[in-house]
């Protein structure tokens, strides 16, 4: 029988039934098992619950507690939320329904995150998500956020009013590298690092930025660290959160001012250029491209009508 280890897996989803049975098969072939997993469903039909009833019956550990909750609010971060706050583990483990497990992801990850009890997160490699280095515009970007800070690597950095880069994985790196911040699709943390709710609980929809909401707040006071060798495959799939460039930018928005002014405390007129800044660099990328020239007109106005929203929502308090 494998190992149990002391994990909360946590799985929001709503109406993905396949991706997440694909995702428990996953979890089933692991090289340690969760001592507990935690489902907090929003889907419209009884499709999922009879896959994780169909997973539950075929897992071979008796050992492991399941806990299958309809969601009492639909969104990513309520329902992560919901999810953290039943969980009896020491740790709890991030996941994302469209994450595909490779088999060694949770040893690795509980092995680094239990031989440290300074450590609040550890997150996993990604494997096709992989750290780009900045070229020479970003570069200079980058820069100016950071009042001439010249950085050797921005793997695993959040810079300036919240601008993030991937980890490094490359097989020349170490095994474990510190990171500023970490992605909330396969991601441990000590349940006690955690902030109360462990995400913004307002954040809307597929809750933008509440991956980086939590772990900057971690890092105040616990070690947060990228483990190289624990790998998943992230298969990102559409869900209704995803559908709409116009919504997504106007969660976008509101969410990283958020983040910027409440959670990084940046607040200054400067740090308001910088994230005007941000937003205008993002989009002129897109305008490069004249395929891309609809959504980037999508994105900008779903832009005005966050802006507006949260111009309305400061000025009434």
């Amino acid at each position: 029988m494998k190992p149990l280890v002391p994990v909360s897996a946590l799985l929001p989803t709503r109406n993905r039934a396949p991706l997440l049975a694909r995702f428990l098969q996953s979890l089933a072939e692991q090289t340690v098992s969760p001592a507990e997993i935690v489902i907090c469903d929003a889907s419209d039909d009884g499709s999922t619950e009879t896959v994780v009833n169909a997973a539950r019956a075929a897992w071979s550990d008796t050992r492991v507690q399941w806990t299958y909750q309809r969601a009492q609010r639909r969104g990513l971060a309520p329902q992560r939320n919901q999810a953290v706050a039943s969980a009896s583990q020491t740790f709890v483990w991030f996941l994302d329904d469209d994450i595909i497990l490779e088999p060694e992801c949770l040893e690795v990850l509980h092995h680094v995150a239990a031989s440290d009890e300074g450590v609040g997160g550890v997150t996993a490699t990604i494997t096709n998500q992989p750290y780009l280095p900045p070229g020479p515009y970003v570069r200079g970007l980058m820069r100016w956020f950071e009042r001439s800070r010249e950085r050797e690597t921005y793997a695993s950095a959040c810079v300036g009013p919240g601008w993030t880069f991937y980890p490094d994985a490359s097989a020349n790196m170490p095994a474990t590298m510190p990171a500023e911040w970490i992605c909330g699709g396969c991601s441990l943390y000590r349940k006690a690092a955690l902030p109360s709710p462990a995400v913004p609980d307002h954040f809307e929809g597929g809750a933008i930025g509440e991956d980086l909401a939590a772990s900057l707040h971690v890092a105040r006071q616990w070690k947060l660290l990228h483990a190289r060798d624990a790998r998943c495959f992230h298969d990102s799939q559409g869900g209704d959160h995803k559908r709409s460039p116009f919504k997504l930018a106007e969660q976008g928005l509101r969410n990283r001012y958020y983040i910027m002014t409440r959670v990084m405390g940046r607040r200054s007129l400067r740090d308001h250029f910088d994230f005007a800044l941000m937003l205008a660099f993002g989009l002129v990328s897109l305008l490069r491209h004249p395929s891309q020239w609809m959504e980037a007109s999508a994105i900008f106005a779903g832009y005005l009508k966050g802006a507006w929203r949260q111009f309305f929502a400061t000025a009434h308090g």
